[in-house]
């Protein structure tokens, strides 16, 4: 399953992991590193959605059983920790489309 990192405020000690089932493909001319996928948000009950294009996935969110680091290199030997991720946001089902219904015509 890919998984992605994603920073869920803009302070550094919190972030979080998306894992979705299958994969993400992208044009071989695009980058895969800091694309823009689609946009997360979370509803009121703490359900996460992913729009991705034209489609949803909603999934839940689970906490891992061990954290994980987020770290940088800053030298030969010297790694400096981002971030601990302590929750990762699972997808496992199938997209849906997002359908507009079009207005009746008067």
């Amino acid at each position: 399953m890919p998984q992605v990192l994603l920073k869920i405020q803009d302070t550094l000690d919190k972030w979080g992991m998306v894992e979705l089932q299958g994969k993400v493909d992208c044009p071989p001319s695009v980058p895969f590193q800091g694309a823009h996928i689609g946009d997360l948000h979370i509803d009121k009950t703490g359900t996460p959605q992913l729009v991705i294009g034209h489609h949803i996935l909603t999934g839940k969110v689970v906490k891992l059983e061990k954290p994980f680091g987020v770290m940088t290199k800053t030298g030969d030997k010297n790694w400096v920790i981002k971030s601990v991720i302590e929750e990762k946001y699972i997808f496992k089902t199938r997209p849906k489309p997002i359908i507009q219904k079009s207005l009746p015509k008067n």
